[in-house]
């Protein structure tokens, strides 16, 4: 989902105080006109897919933010910066109060003021709601400096989250079209009373503002993780590092119609997975007829959730399940290993 938030100016004062100020001239002079994008993966409004942006859109509002919102029509999980650069996006227009609980919205819905509408983009992706955002829907309203991606409906901790999270996409969108971004993930997919939720809403949006005000100019994207419970405003926050994490064995996929073992098929004849009941022939030359298998998503993240668990202090993961609020400084990219630089050479 993709936001625009106008006029984050409101929100400084009450942080000013309470934080100490970087003297960075051009983050002070961009602070006295502000305007910001947000985005996430998770699609309209939803009870059981995205049950966070209404909350902190509002929350925004509430402190004075001028919100523009573009959001994917369907759910762009797992997808990070992708394009699908073969689809036309189609953007409709739609007033908030329009959605019904499941992700749809009243198509007769009379919208009693356009400024007020999201738009939602057919074939979107975080990436794709981004662009759409800076450059071409809200083109009559104050450039936007600032991409908030987010909040994601649950946590996007580690490596392998963040290097797959379409929220942090958006914030990687935003960063190579020459803006700052900021990811925010609630860390929980499981149901949230409305009070916790406009907890996370009201810490979040404080959050923007500080990070907003104080901005390191080492720094490309901050990416944000909070806990979901009632009491995270009086919950540490905390700078954090990544946790590096790689998958230990193939645990994604599951073969539809297989009945997996230990997961894994052992029905196969070990020549690239192909099963003695489809080894046939089509009566042509002895040739092989193509083999058809399917596969649909299927993730067990139990081996994940037991390392996140273990994780070292000061990690991302380790900060946010014991209950503090993790922020991670990061820049957009896939640095070289320093050493490895100059000629190869290659053996004779």
């Amino acid at each position: 989902m993709h936001i625009l938030v106008s006029e984050i100016g409101n929100l400084l004062p009450a942080l000013r105080a309470a934080s100490p100020r970087q003297s960075q001239s051009k983050y002070k002079e961009i602070a006295a006109k502000p305007a910001h994008d947000v985005v996430n993966d998770d699609g309209p409004p939803s009870t059981r897919l995205s049950p966070y942006v209404r909350p902190l859109v509002d929350e925004l509002k509430a402190k004075g933010h001028t919100v523009s919102v573009a959001i994917p029509a369907a759910s762009r999980s797992w997808i990070g910066k992708a394009h699908l650069i073969e689809a036309n996006l189609q953007a409709t227009y739609v007033h908030p109060d329009a959605f019904l609980p499941d992700g749809t919205w009243d198509e007769e819905f009379v919208s009693p003021n356009t400024e007020d509408d999201w738009v939602v983009v057919t074939n979107g992706t975080p990436a794709s709601c981004a662009q759409l955002g800076l450059y071409n829907l809200f083109n009559e309203r104050a450039p936007v400096d600032l991409v908030i991606s987010g909040p994601n409906h649950g946590r996007n901790a580690s490596t392998i989250y963040n290097l797959s999270s379409g929220t942090v996409g958006g914030a990687l969108e935003a960063v190579f079209c020459g803006k700052r971004g900021i990811a925010i993930s609630f860390g929980s997919k499981d149901p949230q009373t409305d009070g916790v939720i406009a907890a996370a809403a009201r810490l979040a949006v404080r959050l923007v503002a500080h990070l907003y005000e104080v901005w390191d100019e080492r720094v490309e994207l901050y990416n944000i993780n909070v806990p979901m419970r009632e009491d995270v405003e009086d919950r540490p926050v905390l700078y954090t590092r990544t946790l590096p994490y790689y998958w230990n064995r193939g645990c994604l996929y599951a073969e539809v119609g297989k009945k997996l073992v230990n997961g894994h098929d052992g029905e196969t004849n070990g020549v690239n997975g192909v099963h003695d009941d489809e080894a046939q022939t089509n009566g042509v030359n002895g040739v092989a007829k193509p083999k058809k298998r399917q596969f649909k998503w299927s993730a067990n993240l139990s081996d994940m959730k037991k390392t996140l668990e273990e994780s070292e202090e000061g990690t991302d993961a380790h900060t946010v399940l014991n209950g503090s609020t993790s922020v991670t400084a990061l820049r957009a990219n896939f640095w070289h290993v320093p050493g490895l630089e100059g000629p190869l050479v290659l053996d004779s």
